[in-house]
């Protein structure tokens, strides 16, 4: 049983992450509500482990080998345990429609074992690969290193982006499949290890700011920034490398975004509950791990449909026909997370 002690605002935080990771698997209009979710929906899952990291602490106690097993418990054993099941449960259902795709089937396996990831489990090795890159980089890098890559890492992964887009217009479909894979996965440690080195480096700086209303004021004026900028940089999908019109506010509103956030909650939370933020952000490894590849988002959007009609035409309707499925997608998650929490630790790394 976990005995530390949890940051609430952190999970509240992981709980906004998640829920918008879930509304941009439902949504399939372009609209601003998306345009702003992907500019924040990744990043707060990366800043906000940095940020973690920085708070606890933990490096300065701990050995790089134990760090890394640490991480291949918690992370490594959940991608192994999901992507099995994950693959199962698709040949099981191609199985059962008579309807066997075994491309697809080795396509699956081939992303996985790159680490590419099948649906969003890409999210766990990038996670576990770019915080060992962390602890290295502050438990034995000096502060000229850690500048240095603060300035090489978004470049990097504005280069690896446009090689991916490049290859995917000159090779063939099967070619760019087998050489994109290992590319998305590099592009994504290295913009993740940005991110995780800007909430560490954002957690220290913060320290010195100890009026709390001072604080709330900051995330206020942060939130609100992110939301007029977000909805300039159009097209962001970090799962494919692709950030949008311009980079450069890629990074920044995932920055302002993330930060706003965690410094609104932080003030919040001594005043409402949050209690379904809380939850979900608590589960959240649960959700990113379960609802796309057990059909889990498709069977809420398709019940929804039967019950709204879903028209699916961009307007106050659609807002509302989403967050229709997304409930439905919540409370059939409820299930899977309980089930998992007390019958499927193991699948977790919980042994």
């Amino acid at each position: 049983m976990e005995q530390k002690k949890r940051i609430k605002y952190i999970d509240l935080c992981k709980g906004l992450g998640i829920l918008l990771v879930t509304w941009g698997h439902i949504t399939k209009l372009g609209n601003p509500v998306d345009v702003w979710a992907s500019s924040i929906k990744m990043p707060i899952f990366f800043i906000a482990a940095g940020y973690l990291i920085c708070y606890a602490d933990s490096y300065r106690k701990i050995t790089l080998r134990q760090y890394a097993l640490k991480l291949l418990k918690s992370l490594g054993v959940p991608y192994v345990t999901f992507s099995i099941a994950s693959i199962g449960f698709r040949f099981l259902t191609m199985v059962m429609k008579h309807a066997v795709d075994m491309a697809t089937i080795k396509s699956y396996i081939f992303a996985t074992v790159s680490l590419r990831g099948v649906f969003a489990l890409w999210f766990l090795p990038v996670l576990l690969v770019a915080e060992i890159f962390l602890f290295c980089l502050i438990k034995y890098g000096n502060r000229w290193i850690r500048a240095v890559m603060l300035v090489i890492l978004p470049i990097g992964g504005v280069v690896v982006s446009e090689m991916i887009n490049e290859f995917r217009i000159t090779m063939s479909p099967l070619m760019f499949e087998r050489v994109s894979f290992f590319l998305l996965t590099i592009g994504k440690i290295i913009i993740a290890l940005w991110f995780l080195q800007i909430g560490h480096l954002g957690c220290r700086i913060l320290r010195n700011m100890t009026g709390m209303h001072l604080r709330f004021a900051l995330g206020i004026v942060l939130t609100m920034a992110n939301l007029i900028l977000s909805q300039k940089n159009l097209s962001v999908d970090l799962n494919n490398m692709a950030l949008g019109i311009s980079p450069v506010l890629f990074f920044l509103c995932g920055v302002i975004g993330s930060f706003g956030a965690l410094l609104m909650f932080e003030f919040l939370e001594n005043y409402l509950k949050f209690g379904i933020l809380n939850y979900f952000g608590k589960n959240s490894l649960v959700l990113m791990c379960t609802q796309r590849p057990f059909y889990i988002i498709s069977t809420a959007t398709a019940g929804w449909k039967i019950i709204s009609g879903m028209p699916g035409v961009l307007a106050w309707r659609y807002y509302i026909d989403c967050l229709g499925a997304l409930a439905i997608v919540l409370i059939i998650e409820y299930s899977v997370i309980t089930f998992m929490n007390e019958k499927g630790k193991f699948m977790l790394g919980k042994f």
